[in-house]
């Protein structure tokens, strides 16, 4: 199934083009608008008529979580605070604060790529949609319900209490979640507990944080919950979760390329890694309004794959190593 069949099978050499139109519009916009940015630029000698297409974006250094850090709160943004929709603002001890701020246009691209992936996780209309969290995660996967209202699923608001999500789940008929690995393994347990059969619960799909998960939890959780978790890629303090995604296949995740635009390069020296090769994930924001990234580098180890998929999709999937 999909959400926008036109983008998700867009032909390779279109979506190509359209990567393209979309990296010279936001050189231009950060090198303009981005303190950051234009020294950044200036310091490597590249002016925006030096990038106008993707492939060329290898000139430009990599922006770090520590830039972004370094910048709050609102050092990266490209436009007024008053054409900002919403911030989301994160702590980590008080000693590494960021703010990222999203437009109106940029929240509702945000539901567009949820639902797409919801979507091509086995989601449709008549699912009824729950988050599972312990205290204090719920805040974190705030992005989730734009996407899952916008299917037409029902959401089912979320409770930290263990024994209380696994009551709702049966209460609600709750047929798809949305957690950790951990949290998953924990919600398992408690059933077990309470002599709960976890395969008579409604559940049809489990979507499963990519990042929080382990070849051996994954193998875990398909033998308790009877079936395999559909892992999704975000970065919730940043852009939420909503940047891949598995399909039914379960054969790589499908990078979101209209928004996004993927590199994987040299975890060392920086050089830029062909498909197939093993390297840093980095990525440049192709959408955004409010606060375009451009090479952020996200310490995540993968390779890509462009060769077709069983679905249907032609968007390059990301092989997490």
């Amino acid at each position: 199934m999909f959400w926008n069949q036109q983008v998700e099978t867009l032909a390779k050499s279109d979506m190509k083009a359209w990567q393209h139109y979309k990296i010279a519009k936001v050189i231009e916009r950060v090198y303009e608008k981005s303190i950051l940015y234009k020294e950044r630029f200036d310091e490597c000698g590249v002016k925006p008529e030096d990038v106008t297409k993707v492939d060329e974006l290898a000139r430009i250094p990599v922006t770090t979580f520590q830039d972004i850090v370094s910048n709050y709160p609102y050092g990266l943004l490209t436009m007024p605070v008053s054409g900002v929709s919403y911030i989301h603002k994160n702590s980590k001890g008080g000693l590494a604060n960021t703010a990222i701020s999203y437009t109106k246009n940029d929240m509702g691209m945000w539901a567009e790529l949820i639902s797409r992936l919801l979507v091509a996780g086995g989601v449709n209309m008549t699912s009824i949609f729950q988050i599972l969290s312990k205290t204090g995660e719920c805040n974190n996967h705030y992005s989730m319900q734009y996407g899952v209202q916008q299917t037409g699923a029902t959401w089912v608001t979320d409770t930290n209490n263990i024994g209380q999500q696994i009551q709702e789940i049966q209460d609600f008929g709750v047929t798809a979640v949305y957690s950790n690995a951990s949290h998953l393994l924990a919600v398992a347990h408690e059933a077990k507990k309470a002599q709960v059969n976890l395969a008579e619960l409604p559940l049809q799909v489990i979507f499963c944080d990519t990042q929080s998960i382990s070849s051996y939890q994954e193998k875990e959780i398909q033998e308790l919950y009877g079936k395999r978790p559909v892992e999704i890629y975000g970065m919730q303090d940043l852009w939420g979760m909503a940047i891949a995604g598995e399909c039914h296949c379960q054969e790589g995740l499908h990078i979101q390329e209209d928004c996004f635009y993927a590199e994987v390069v040299h975890p060392i020296s920086g050089q830029s890694l062909s498909m197939g090769e093993v390297g840093e994930l980095v990525l440049t924001s192709l959408t955004l309004e409010a606060m375009p990234l451009v090479r952020y580098s996200t310490g995540i180890l993968c390779s890509l794959d462009d060769n077709p998929c069983a679905c249907g999709r032609t968007l390059v999937r990301m092989m997490k190593k």
